[in-house]
């Protein structure tokens, strides 16, 4: 089972948090997510059918361009919205 790492942004509260989620590829581990826990996440994270432009998502450390990527067994897979700032 893969495990989700969410930063405080995306899920509402004041630390990051890990879920343990099944799913063979990307797109299971966010619909399998949004089956148990609600669809918040996922709709943060996908956008008509992909990863929304400014979220970044990692699978052990490497960063994936689609739903359909690979997820191991025990992959940890980390969600990183885009910073940005300036004046």
């Amino acid at each position: 089972m893969a495990t989700i790492k969410l930063p405080a942004v995306l899920v509402g509260g004041s630390s990051t948090s890990e879920v343990a989620v099944d799913g063979d590829t990307v797109r299971e581990l966010f619909d399998n997510h949004a089956a148990e826990h609600g669809s918040e996440l996922r709709d943060s994270v996908i956008e008509d059918g992909a990863i929304k432009e400014f979220i970044n998502v990692y699978v052990d450390g490497t960063p994936v361009d689609g739903l359909d990527a690979e997820v191991p067994d025990d992959a940890q897979v980390r969600v990183i919205p885009a910073a940005s700032g300036g004046r």
